[in-house]
């Protein structure tokens, strides 16, 4: 509020158009000023109040298009609608949003190209060609000029000082680095039923900083350092617990683990204290948790596929690589994962040339018997059965499948150790399509230092929670590398931009239509004969 008023004062209480203050600034300053964003964006700040909006996104713009070797002198800097694109693509911007930046920086450019004139040709001082200097002669009394001069030099420095005062407060309200330290604080239920995989997430977290840290600081001086905090379930005691962790203001990124129903209310918080927020669940949040309205929270990511990502692989991977044309679809009804991921698996199936003759649904929470609908699967004449979810009820589908007489391929997700153990033979000639797989050979690495570590295995179940956290760990190190400043906005900004990220079970792009994976791979395993072997990752190659 403080700041509003001094803008006020200066600005003669109007805020000017940022078209032509560009132009101004550029006749005052040169083209150049384009090439420096914080100082364009202090003189911006101080004379277009009203069009806050619009600066910010000039400025944003210009520190991406100088880091691509944009320079505004150069015979190609007008932008064009490739470059217009890369914007939003890359900086989340909306279409119109990515016009406005490149309108005013091609009206820029192109004002500076019509005032240039051919070397040595200078300015004639005729009569009106010139500007009018402020001020001039005057028959005025010198001491009037005198007193307006002293007031108008008193409330700029009354001014000066309450922006001060306000800068001061802000900077001792922002996020910075404690000693040496870049600290992640870690959210969880550390206690009742979820406690277990909770624990295993912080385990792989610590994993990761452990192994960071030994290949030398961050930034040439820091350490990462990794703070575990219960979150219970209930939602106002798990914003006041993550609202209580964060007044320490030197925890620059949270991260979510077992998704115990808060996603959103923390989400929303997030935004509030503007602190970057990871999402590391196993479980992947609902589209709603991290939409504020139809656009996603600015400070929330997640780093698993969503349903809709799962869906579109399984069917890819049935269609385009084991040529299946005949699917059925059998689904549990009482899981929203399992029925989403049916949905977007019905989808593209249909998308990629495929037929779904049969689909069915089941309670997981009430049934025990699928052999009616296996055998119903079995005469629709399907040449393979798909298993869309999270794999808990797969190993006995699987066998009944088998007893009903479906002997073609099988396609589900969440293959682990304890599936063949549950299911045994039946499980030949299956295939399986999971987020994170332990038979991975660099997965297998983390788990062997994992077991090193802690002197115990990771339960196979919670094999992809751990990868995740480790990974999540991984992603936020190399972002805090790279990020500008410690400020919340500039961290989400560097998450934000990530692109072809190298991780252990993937390599991360992130979408910023939805700050989730982009087309992110999935690991692909083979049921032989008496165990599953890791066959590749796989990802869509189609939109």
């Amino acid at each position: 509020m403080l700041y509003t008023i001094y803008i006020k004062i200066r600005s003669g209480m109007m805020s000017e158009n940022i078209r032509d203050v560009l132009s101004e600034l550029i006749d005052s300053y040169g083209i150049n000023i384009l090439e420096d964003p914080d100082r364009l964006s202090q003189f911006l700040e101080d004379r277009c109040a009203q069009q806050a909006e619009e600066a910010f996104h000039l400025t944003f713009a210009l520190r991406y298009l100088l880091k691509c070797g944009w320079r505004a002198n150069s015979a190609k800097a007008v932008l064009d609608g490739e470059q217009e694109e890369r914007l939003c693509q890359q900086l989340g911007f909306t279409a119109g949003q990515s016009k406005e930046v490149a309108a005013l920086i091609n009206g820029a450019v192109a004002d500076k190209y019509e005032d240039e004139r051919p070397a040595g040709e200078g300015f004639v001082a005729t009569p009106g060609n010139l500007r009018r200097i402020s001020g001039g002669i005057s028959n005025r009394p010198r001491t009037m000029r005198m007193r307006k001069k002293s007031l108008y030099n008193g409330v700029i420095l009354i001014a000066a000082m309450l922006v001060l005062c306000v800068l001061f407060f802000q900077i001792g309200s922002q996020r910075t680095p404690v000693g040496d330290e870049l600290r992640i604080a870690f959210f969880a239920p550390m206690s009742g039923p979820e406690a277990r995989l909770s624990h295993v997430q912080l385990r792989a977290a610590q994993l990761a900083v452990e192994r960071i840290n030994i290949q030398g600081p961050l930034r040439e001086e820091y350490k990462l350092k990794v703070v575990g905090f219960d979150l219970p379930r209930d939602p106002a005691k798990a914003v006041a617990s993550v609202k209580k962790a964060m007044k320490d203001k030197s925890f620059l990124v949270m991260m979510l683990g077992a998704n115990n129903g808060n996603v959103a209310e923390i989400a929303r918080l997030a935004e509030s204290i503007e602190a970057p927020l990871i999402v590391i669940s196993p479980t992947p949040p609902a589209e709603e948790e991290l939409m504020d309205a139809a656009l996603p929270y600015l400070y929330t990511f997640s780093i698993v596929n969503d349903a809709k990502a799962r869906g579109k692989v399984l069917s890819y991977f049935a269609t385009q690589a084991l040529h299946k044309k005949q699917i059925a679809l059998y689904y549990d009804s009482s899981d929203k994962l399992s029925e989403e991921t049916y949905l977007s698996a019905r989808k593209w199936a249909v998308g990629f040339g495929a037929k779904t003759v049969a689909e069915l649904s089941y309670n997981g929470k009430k049934e025990s018997s699928h052999d009616a609908a296996m055998r119903a699967i079995f005469e629709s004449g399907a040449d393979l059965l798909i298993l869309p979810g999270t794999g808990k009820d797969s190993a006995k589908i699987v066998s009944e499948a088998r007893a009903a007489g479906f002997l073609d391929t099988i396609l589900g997700e969440g293959f682990t150790d304890k599936t063949y153990t549950d299911a045994g033979e039946a499980l030949k000639g299956s295939w399986w399509v999971n987020e994170v797989s332990a038979l991975d050979p660099p997965i297998r690495s983390v788990l062997k230092e994992y077991r090193s570590l802690y002197n115990e295995n990771c339960p196979p179940e919670d094999v992809m929670a751990a990868i995740l956290a480790y990974d999540g760990v991984r992603w936020i190190a190399s972002a805090l590398q790279s990020t500008p400043g410690f400020r919340g906005e500039a961290i989400r900004h560097t998450l934000l931009a990530t692109k072809n990220l190298p991780l252990t079970h993937a390599t991360l792009t992130i979408d910023p239509r939805s700050h989730m994976p982009l087309n992110k791979a999935m690991a692909v395993v083979y049921c032989a004969h008496d165990k599953g072997i890791f066959q590749r990752r796989i990802r869509v190659n189609k939109d």
